[in-house]
């Protein structure tokens, strides 16, 4: 039972990492997995012996969440685009709480990690910002030298955002010109294109897990504070907006035009209401997770 949990947990943040601007670290905190997962991935390999099974569980829901998801969520962003934008939003507001009780677990904030918080409020926005001044998206079916090493590049850098509550490997993606290109091998399972994808995440998720793990050792509550910042921050990236790029259809330029601004009608309505649903997720498997312990410590 616990094997097919954690399935289920890493699809949910397999579906997280598929979307630009939703965080998938953020969603390893909410699914309770975040410490034990940085810690699991390593180069030890005794300490990989021994998590082989959690992180083969859920890399699987992983894979699971990004195939499942490179189609219906396609479905979801061209008919549902702001309930869909306001139900993620609803996830990541509900898992603030349970981020700030994690990062004052040892000590107490202090004013002067207003700072670290500030920087990661600043990095999120900037990245969004750049990202939404990007107006081209050419996708790339055929693998040779230069796509290989381009791919390779752009995956270490998305793959340590991937794991970092708040920040959106898929956003980093898009702004560096392969989002597009990554998810259509993902529907299409163009292999060629996918392996320097994968050696990439593999390489970025490796490198960064071990730096998070030493950040959150010796520099707990500015890491947090980072963390908080990145994550208020996420709002303004998954907040709906409309948006428009040019791409290459059958060799011509077109503006395509996605997404929808939010308005305050009867689909606004709705989209609060799912808002609620989504904050309602990660409050709920809090409060069981809470009463789990409290019974088992009687």
């Amino acid at each position: 039972m616990e094997h097919l949990i954690n399935i289920l947990k890493g699809a949910v943040i397999g579906v997280a990492n598929a979307i630009p601007g939703v965080s998938g670290g953020t969603m390893m905190v909410v699914m309770k997995v975040f410490d034990k997962l940085m810690g699991a991935v390593t180069l030890n390999l005794k300490k990989l012996k021994e998590n082989f099974v959690f992180l083969f569980t859920i890399i699987l829901g992983m894979g699971i969440g990004v195939i499942l998801s490179s189609k219906v969520l396609s479905i979801c962003f061209e008919n549902f685009f702001v309930q869909t934008q306001f139900f993620f939003m609803g996830v990541v507001l509900g898992s603030l709480p349970m981020m700030y009780k994690e990062g004052t677990s040892e000590k107490k904030f202090k004013p002067i990690h207003i700072i670290p918080f500030l920087i990661g409020l600043g990095i999120i926005i900037g990245v969004t910002v750049i990202s939404m001044s990007t107006t081209s998206s050419s996708i790339t079916t055929e693998l040779d030298g230069g796509t290989f090493v381009f791919l390779l590049v752009i995956c270490v850098i998305a793959a340590a955002a991937m794991i970092m509550p708040g920040l959106s490997g898929s956003l980093v993606l898009l702004i560096l010109g392969g989002y597009h290109t990554i998810i259509t091998a993902v529907s299409d399972m163009n292999i060629p294109i996918l392996i320097p994808a994968a050696i990439g995440i593999l390489i970025g998720v490796v490198l960064c897990a071990k730096l998070i793990t030493l950040c959150l050792k010796k520099w707990k509550n500015s890491t947090y504070a980072v963390i908080l910042g990145l994550i208020f921050g996420s709002f303004y990236a998954i907040w709906p907006r409309e948006s428009t790029s040019v791409e290459l259809v059958d060799g011509v330029e077109k503006t395509i035009t996605t997404g929808a601004n939010f308005e305050l009608n009867s689909t606004g309505i709705i989209a609060i209401v799912i808002g609620i649903i989504g904050i309602l997720l990660p409050l709920s498997m809090e409060f069981i997770d809470r009463k789990k312990a409290a019974s088992e410590n009687k």
